[in-house]
């Protein structure tokens, strides 16, 4: 008989999906409540940003409420186009500034 895991319209099997384990999820939430974004979690715990997300919802927490936005000043923002003048990458300004790619993209289109 055939395998449990799903398979793409390709017939391509999919990756297998697991669920995080309790004490998984219990460190994520201890670690957002001392006031780690999902961001800095997603990257702690090998996982997505949405999976982070997902287990903050389960919970009872809502991610996009405490949402942190670093705010750049004004001198930092004039740094960011700078250096992408001169040939940095967002994916640099991104780790430099510890922000967004959005964040970024915002600043640049300004």
């Amino acid at each position: 008989m055939a395998s449990a895991s799903k398979r793409e319209p390709s017939g391509k099997l999919l990756p297998q999906q697991s669920s995080l384990h309790r004490s998984v999820v219990k460190l994520i939430v201890e670690d957002y409540q001392a006031g780690s974004s999902t961001y800095e979690l997603a990257e702690r715990y090998g996982v997505r940003r949405n999976t982070v997300r997902d287990v903050l919802r389960r919970e009872g927490f809502d991610p996009s409420v405490n949402a942190k936005r670093p705010s750049l000043t004004e001198g930092q923002k004039n740094e960011i186009r700078e250096r992408f003048l001169t040939g940095a990458t967002r994916r640099e300004l991104m780790r430099a500034f510890n922000v967004s790619e959005t964040t970024v993209k915002r600043v640049l289109r300004a």
